[in-house]
């Protein structure tokens, strides 16, 4: 809070002096003015996507196996409003840092220790359960490998400001690398706005990598993560909240494209307390037992899970390229062509033979999206990236893109609602897929191997 009001009282005396330095034309000070609101307006958003993130990161730490800090925090209203009101009090790491397209950057941090005097004060003030124990906070303490959480955020002034000064990279600290050469080109090509909002889109792209990748991972010789979360919808739920609060390792802007990475982390410690905790809560089946997910440490041999998503602004925020501009664009300027979802039906029959009815029409319904799947590829395959080259070429150049298009394809999920059970006894469902990571992942496999698209 110190540092907020230090910063509104530099403002302030910012103004006193320029209304001493003497006569100054209207517009002159008006445009002062604007700028230094801007500045304010920026600082403050960035200020709340600091805070945004550090309660995620906070509100997916483990206190038991059973527990996390989200499970206590829900627990009553008056615990929520003053986590929050405690989390508006966070350090401030440093200056914010300014960048000349107007984007602010603001660094909070906050230790584990902190954390846990903090739960135990609004534990011992608020919570009339007996769920937790006071003493069961210690243990966040054992079940995290950082002693201080950190994270940044980013803020943006209104569209109408023209930033001044040096085009220069932001400064040192910033979670962003950028060269020189990649700032100039952002610089040119695109607003600060845009910039924001390519990084946001790569953090969906990354959330979305990291969710494939843990799926995928395997319980037992026969079961994944993905078959283990399947079986119950607060367990869906509960591990897209656990995605959120991933660690983020930093922001890496393209030298010559459009393109932004964002990569993400979570430790193969954190998993495992959180699928043991979703196996005591939620789960009712006896496929995976609370000795499977322990051995996931020996599977792995990472100690940490990482993925990087990457994104592209939208139109609205692209600047005049011109000619030479739009040629350097390339690949990005087709694929905003595309849709942004595709969709695709498929259908099966029930087997009439089968006497139990239920088990009958489900496995029709597992053919029919099968078949929805397979239509989706063809129509995959059929996207056109060029005039020349689709998108089925363009992934038969090499093995990584062919592995990274079938990664790509098992994001395809079913649209709600959709399935239906005609009047023949044939089933049919509708499947769609959003076309984004596909772009993507285009311009990626075309600036890191140095494909030349026709």
């Amino acid at each position: 809070m110190n540092v907020t009001i230090k910063r509104l009282a530099w403002v302030v005396s910012a103004g006193i002096l320029l209304a001493q330095a003497g006569p100054v034309l209207a517009a002159d000070a008006l445009t002062e003015k604007y700028a230094a609101q801007n500045k304010l307006l920026a600082m403050r958003a960035a200020r709340v996507d600091a805070m945004r993130k550090l309660a995620e990161r906070i509100n997916g730490l483990v206190i038991t196996s059973e527990t996390t800090v989200k499970d206590f925090v829900a627990t009553s209203d008056v615990i929520q409003s003053s986590m929050m009101s405690w989390l508006r009090g966070m350090k401030e790491v440093g200056e914010p840092r300014y960048t000349p397209d107007g984007i602010c950057e603001v660094t909070l941090e906050v230790t584990v220790q902190e954390i846990v005097v903090e739960l135990q004060r609004l534990h011992r003030q608020y919570y009339k359960g007996n769920k937790f124990a006071v003493a069961d906070f210690e243990k966040i303490n054992v079940n995290t490998t950082e002693k201080a959480i950190r994270e940044t955020g980013s803020g943006a002034p209104r569209p109408e400001f023209d930033p001044r000064g040096e085009l220069a990279p932001p400064t040192a600290g910033a979670q962003d690398i950028m060269s020189k050469a990649a700032w100039a080109y952002w610089m040119a090509h695109c607003t600060g706005q845009g910039r924001l909002m390519t990084a946001r889109a790569a953090r969906l792209d990354a959330y979305r990598k990291l969710g494939e990748r843990i799926n995928g991972l395997l319980i037992t010789s026969d079961t994944t993560v993905k078959d283990f979360v399947a079986t119950d919808d607060r367990i869906q739920t509960a591990m897209a909240t656990f995605l959120r609060g991933a660690k983020e390792i930093g922001t890496r802007y393209h030298e010559s494209e459009l393109i932004a990475e964002v990569e993400l982390q979570i430790t193969v410690q954190e998993l495992i307390a959180t699928l043991e905790r979703f196996r005591s809560e939620y789960y009712k089946g006896d496929r995976v037992a609370v000795a499977d997910i322990e051995k996931l440490s020996t599977r792995i041999e990472e100690k940490d899970i990482r993925e990087t998503g990457m994104g592209v602004p939208p139109d609205q925020y692209l600047k005049d390229l011109g000619p030479d501009g739009m040629a350097a664009m390339g690949v990005a300027m087709q694929a905003i062509k595309w849709p942004p979802v595709a969709t695709s039906t498929g259908q099966a029959a029930i087997d009439t033979e089968n006497s139990n009815a239920a088990q009958a029409k489900l496995m029709a319904m597992r053919g029919a999206e099968l078949d929805a799947r397979r239509k989706l590829a063809e129509k995959l395959d059929g996207l056109m990236i060029s005039s020349n080259t689709s998108v089925k070429d363009f992934v038969a150049l090499n093995d990584v893109i062919q592995t990274s298009m079938l990664t790509f394809q098992q994001s395809a999920h079913r649209v709600n609602g959709s399935e239906k059970v005609l009047g023949d006894g044939t089933v049919e469902v509708t499947v769609e897929i959003e076309l984004d990571p596909l772009t993507n992942m285009v311009l990626y496999y075309q600036k890191k191997l140095s494909l030349t698209i026709k």
